[in-house]
């Protein structure tokens, strides 16, 4: 198990029967491992009081192109079915830098390098049962840069106004909640140094 940005992770945990998780003792606060993937961890302090964990905190890059524009990837969304407009970013590595990790998933997913980043800040996206940070970045002075990626299906990229996304949050076609709060985020960052 290794520690990042305070949290412990573990992508390999096996999996606990359900029968085994009804053995906690609701007094003592341990976390009984409930289920695991190599995505995510379900633990339990009692029963009832389930949160998911997850393999590693996330980068996400907020791409902001020389219009204006904030570049989005249109991935499928195996939750929900259909595609959904997210932003270009993964998991943390261990010992690769934020920053550059949130430049390689852009390359990944959009084909697009960012030669100057800033850091936004810290989302938590479901902050009472998902112990994960998304790390936000804005990423500008955008150029071609493609990295083989390990994704299985096909990335869209969607050209999104910073000045106008809410019409899109309005008509249904932007539902991601970290999406929306790292673009409010972006837009606050870029009118203060407007002002």
């Amino acid at each position: 198990m290794r520690q990042h940005h305070g949290v412990d992770t573990n992508p390999a945990e096996p999996t606990v029967a359900d029968d085994d998780r009804h053995d906690v003792d609701p007094d003592v606060d341990v976390d009984a491992l409930v289920t695991a993937s190599s995505w995510f961890a379900v633990r339990s302090r009692r029963v009832g009081d389930e949160y998911v964990t997850t393999a590693a905190d996330e980068v996400v890059m907020v791409a902001l192109d020389a219009d204006g524009d904030v570049l989005l990837a249109e991935e499928p969304s195996p939750a929900f079915g259909g595609r959904t407009l997210v932003l270009p970013g993964g998991q943390t590595e261990h010992g690769v830098d934020d920053v550059e990790q949130a430049n390689r998933e852009l390359e990944e997913e959009v084909g697009l390098r960012a030669d100057r980043v800033v850091a936004l800040g810290e989302l938590r996206p479901w902050s009472k049962y998902l112990a994960v940070r998304t790390y936000v970045f804005l990423g500008r002075d955008l150029r071609p840069s493609v990295r083989q990626g390990d994704e299985v299906h096909t990335i869209g990229v969607v050209r999104v106004p910073l000045d106008g996304f809410e019409a899109m949050i309005a008509d249904g076609r932007l539902l991601d909640a970290r999406v929306v709060a790292a673009l409010y985020l972006a837009r606050s960052f870029v009118a203060a140094e407007r002002a």
